[in-house]
């Protein structure tokens, strides 16, 4: 189960040296912890269809160098009449580098037996500054997936030839599937890599990462909508901090009435100006991989669903996002 400027006139060449200003910092800004990385739609259906997502026995696993290993067990139950549809397993990283120098990982990765590559994402801070390391998702195909099976394995080793180091964060695994069960409706997932963190001159509203579910619901069938997010390093700080994050579904950001006005509003007309959630994500000190699962049926809309995840001091990386929308038996 689980978002043209046209110029007219003559313009000083002092206006033309301030408008290259601007979109210097606009390009600099792009390619920091600001949202400038959403994730992309990787697989959609509107057919009936279940899925299951899982972090197994996920730990952070602290730096690990050439020839270090990891390993990560994500347990496995289907209906016996499953048929997968798309099955993914991702492996989540940080801090990879070789010294004080950002440099990209290289693993070997074994899921039961050699694993078929599929993409890679990546951001980092993008300026210069102490601790500009790479962090990313590698995503694999798993190898077919039966009902009899109990578990996948993910084996890691770091596979360098030099010093370089890097985290693992932790694995996900994904499958999405058919069964005489499964109810009607549409599912989106979404994948990526979006490294959000409010600091180093970066607001909570450029730290923002927006995701569009496109298509059309018919939201007066729809008997279940659930949103998930994953995003490694959410909802974990030493030092606590209120409202670190937030999710906005459909929610137009500001209003021009009362506070009292809106609540009323709201009360009578749920949904009406969609929904903010804060501190939604779950996770430890074993297990950094933040999670956040929210009900969001009565905040759809029948087009241009779009969700935006924001960063206020927590700092994290997202990478996935599910969005099912069941319409019942009926």
């Amino acid at each position: 189960m689980l978002l043209t400027t046209q110029w007219r006139g003559h313009m000083s060449s002092r206006s033309i040296l301030s408008i290259l200003l601007i979109l210097f910092l606009i390009t600099s800004v792009s390619a920091t912890y600001a949202g400038d990385r959403p994730l992309e739609m990787a697989y959609f259906t509107d057919e009936p269809v279940e899925f299951i997502f899982t972090t197994g026995n996920s730990t952070y696993s602290g730096s690990l160098g050439s020839g270090d290993e990891y390993t990560v067990a994500f347990p496995i139950s289907l209906p016996p009449d499953a048929g997968i549809r798309y099955a993914r397993v991702y492996l989540y990283w940080s801090w990879s580098r070789i010294g004080q120098e950002a440099i990209y990982p290289e693993f070997s990765v074994t899921l039961s037996e050699p694993a078929t590559h599929m993409k890679r994402y990546t951001d980092s801070k993008g300026f210069v500054a102490a601790n500009d390391y790479f962090s990313g998702m590698d995503i694999f195909e798993p190898p077919a997936i039966g009902y009899n099976d109990q578990e996948i394995i993910l084996h890691v080793m770091n596979n360098a030839e030099d010093d370089r180091t890097v985290v693992i964060i932790g694995g996900g695994l994904l499958i999405v599937y058919t069964s005489t069960s499964s109810e009607p409706g549409m599912l989106w997932v979404m994948e990526g890599c979006d490294m959000l963190y409010a600091t180093h001159g970066i607001t909570p509203a450029m730290a923002t990462s927006p995701i569009a579910f496109d298509g059309s619901v018919r939201t007066r069938d729809v008997t279940s909508a659930t949103l998930s997010l994953v995003a490694p390093s959410a909802g974990y700080t030493r030092t606590e901090i209120p409202e670190k994050n937030a999710v906005f579904v459909n929610r137009e950001r500001g209003s021009n009435l009362p506070g009292f006005i809106e609540s009323i509003i709201s009360a009578l007309f749920p949904g009406y100006n969609g929904k903010v959630w804060y501190d939604v994500f779950q996770a430890d000190e074993i297990n950094q991989i933040g999670i956040a699962t929210r009900d969001v049926r009565q905040y759809l809309r029948s087009e241009g669903n779009r969700i935006l995840v924001q960063d206020n001091g927590d700092y994290f990386v997202l990478n996935n996002a599910f969005l099912d929308i069941r319409y019942g038996s009926g």
